[in-house]
């Protein structure tokens, strides 16, 4: 019996349900670190954090600041389009550090997959 659930548990679609879990876990509690203030937005910040590795390729000088700096941008445009407002210093620098820690926790559980500029 236990190597029939030791089997399940170690199937792929099971550890990832268990890495999406524990992400999403993670990200809510860094969220709530950081202040409820971006909570809402956490999904935009997960798309953006994916969509610079994605843009931006392995190869170039400087690829952590550059895929930080492209996540930051995507995710400041929508925000700023959302709340209706521009950002300011104080909260562009939380979002930076949020950025920050979101990317850190999505490496971390491996669900950011590492491409070589496969933009759209």
């Amino acid at each position: 019996m236990s190597t029939i659930i030791i089997n399940l548990l170690s199937t792929n679609a099971v550890i990832a349900l268990i890495v999406g879990a524990f992400v999403t876990y993670i990200v809510k509690w860094l969220a709530t670190n950081r202040g409820d203030q971006f909570k809402r937005y956490e999904g935009w910040a997960i798309a953006a954090v994916k969509a610079a590795e994605k843009a931006i390729p392995d190869d170039v000088p400087h690829k952590g600041a550059r895929k930080l700096d492209y996540a930051f941008q995507s995710f400041v445009k929508k925000y700023e389009e959302a709340v209706g407002r521009e950002v300011g210093a104080d909260e562009s620098a939380k979002i930076d550090a949020w950025i920050s820690e979101i990317h850190e926790v999505l490496a971390e559980a491996g669900t950011i997959n590492n491409t070589k500029g496969t933009a759209q």
